[in-house]
């Protein structure tokens, strides 16, 4: 089987950020993020790159009062001990709808991905779920993916794939999906650094060498069925432009490249991901990266056969040829 390339993106908003900082002092990038959508669009066709642009369900609303229709009853909502992460409880602090508060909803947007060739919408759950956090339970999870797949249904979009925030994921929670009717999830890196490290700052540090230099090599692998759902491991995220090391950027993108490389030649799947805040200020920087990546993505179609799929595309073709065999 030729190489595939995935592409994901979180689609969050402000949502993924409550517990890390105040809206005044991030609400720049997220503003941004929301009109580096339509150009992410422009880019995706222009190299004909599939996506799947995993969206918070909150985001989907008109309003607030539609959305709240949509909400789990109180007790199975998620009960965190950090109550940072409470999205509940910071509805008091949004707007009623997407022109009062465009970092909390995003029909519109939504809507502009959905019809453009290739692009999938894909569930990053209801509420920007955690499922490692200390409080929470598998069944407020249960209730959390029902909502996301509800309120989606009500504008025509069926989820089949779906991105767990930060990539928290347990095989309970894996058993859910499937029962919610998911096909493919994407499980977080599968390396050393993520299996091995556990002290935090350690473990930030070698992720951010990785991201210039071969650490935990090449990324590539072949989808695994998991009893029903399909795990298409990240591979790399696209790390947005890190100031006091901007001149290793052409090294990020050289480490990128022989990623896809590797997997183009070697028949296995590349998965490149990314929030679109992390684009949303020195935008055209980030989309000129982009476009440097997508346009050796060409190459490596003309050569070896690369073929980018969307998360939906790449469980289905899994599971054609699995049937196959």
């Amino acid at each position: 089987m030729e190489g595939t390339l995935i592409v994901s993106l979180d689609f969050e908003l402000f949502w993924g950020m409550l517990d890390k900082c105040a809206l005044e002092d991030y609400q720049d990038n997220v503003l941004g993020g929301r009109k580096a959508v339509p150009k992410l669009l422009q880019l995706f066709q222009k190299y004909g790159i599939h996506a799947t642009w995993a969206t918070v369900g909150f985001m989907f609303a008109k309003n607030y009062d539609e959305l709240s229709a949509f909400f789990p009853e109180e007790s199975l909502r998620p009960t965190y001990e950090n109550k940072k992460l409470d999205p509940y409880g910071y509805f008091a602090k949004v707007g009623a709808n997407e022109q009062e508060a465009p970092c909390f909803y995003a029909p519109s947007l939504i809507r502009l991905v959905s019809q453009a060739p290739g692009q999938e919408i894909g569930s990053h759950t209801f509420s920007h779920y955690y499922c490692r956090e200390k409080g929470q339970t598998p069944q407020q999870f249960a209730a959390d993916m029902e909502a996301a797949k509800a309120i989606a249904e009500k504008y025509g979009y069926a989820l089949t794939s779906v991105i767990l925030p930060r990539n928290q994921c347990e095989p309970e929670y894996t058993q859910v999906l499937r029962d919610c009717g998911f096909t493919a999830y994407r499980d977080e890196e599968n390396d050393w650094i993520h299996e091995k490290i556990k002290f935090r700052p350690l473990l930030r540090l070698l992720r951010l060498a990785d991201v210039y230099f071969p650490l935990t090599g090449q990324g590539g692998y072949l989808p695994r069925n998991e009893n029903g759902i399909w795990n298409l491991t990240g591979s790399r995220m696209y790390k947005p432009i890190f100031a006091p090391l901007r001149f290793l950027e052409g090294v990020k993108l050289k480490r990128i490249k022989r990623q896809m490389l590797h997997a183009a030649k070697k028949g296995l799947t590349f998965h490149l991901w990314w929030h679109p805040h992390n684009i949303g200020v020195d935008t055209q920087a980030h989309l000129a990266q982009l476009e440097e990546v997508f346009r050796y993505y060409q190459q490596l179609r003309e050569t070896y056969g690369m073929e980018s799929l969307n998360m939906r595309e790449a469980a289905q073709k899994r599971e054609k040829a699995e049937d196959l065999s």
